[in-house]
């Protein structure tokens, strides 16, 4: 496995919020593919875990106080609680919950979150288990909105009125937004008009190696004026 970080923007204030972590496998197969088989064949977990160990070795290289945002099930967090693995301090750790299983596991995951003083986000909101009731139930701090909500939000009605919806719940609970996928100037444009507070996608740089995090950081400055937070 190899991990790669892709940046986190902070719309209002075009600044750097910070990374998601994503795990990169050498046969070529996306990650998804890896972890439904993992997830199939009962081991999930020992994955996720192995996953999480190298993105904490990896994130040495990021920069002092940002957020680092890790993708775990429900299970998987119960079990990283419990663990030897230990967060850094330098850096402000969220956990994305990308959950399939019982509302009662979902809700465990927060009250670890809130534990090991982590961050909890929602991941791909509007597909799947990740609905306006699951953003109610679970007081995520950062609910994510799936990429297809936003390349489908004028063309669609029906995913429309999801976006608005799940806006409208994650605002009632005080959750920040998150938008995924954004990959041009005129889908940032709707992010901005939706009153997202965050986004991330090629727009603004795909994922990279800790080592090119501080070419990432003056691409980002040169050609978007994305400003970097003093630590």
């Amino acid at each position: 496995m190899k991990f790669v970080f892709q940046p986190l923007i902070d719309v209002g204030s075009s600044s750097l919020l910070g990374f998601e972590a994503l795990t990169r496998f050498a046969d070529g197969l996306g990650p998804a593919q890896h972890f439904q088989a993992a997830r199939d064949e009962g081991r999930l977990v020992e994955l996720e875990l192995r996953a999480i160990q190298g993105i904490l070795e990896a994130s040495a290289l990021l920069p002092t106080g940002v957020l680092v945002t890790l993708n775990a099930s429900g299970s998987t967090i119960e079990s990283f609680a419990g663990s030897s693995l230990r967060l850094d301090p330098r850096l402000v750790w969220g956990l994305e919950l990308n959950e399939q299983s019982d509302p009662a596991v979902c809700a465990r995951a927060r009250q670890l979150a809130d534990a090991m003083g982590c961050l909890l986000l929602i991941d791909d909101a509007g597909v799947a288990h990740a609905t306006r009731e699951r953003i109610v139930q679970l007081h995520p701090d950062i609910v994510k909105l799936d990429r297809t909500m936003i390349t489908g939000y004028e063309q669609d009605p029906r995913i429309r009125t999801l976006v608005d919806s799940l806006l409208q719940a994650a605002n009632s609970i005080g959750a920040k937004t998150l938008a995924e996928g954004v990959e041009t100037i005129g889908q940032l444009q709707l992010v901005e008009r939706l009153g997202f507070d965050y986004a991330q996608g090629f727009h603004f740089s795909p994922g990279r190696p800790g080592e090119e995090i501080g070419a990432m950081l003056q691409d980002l400055d040169r050609r978007l004026g994305i400003g970097i937070p003093a630590p």
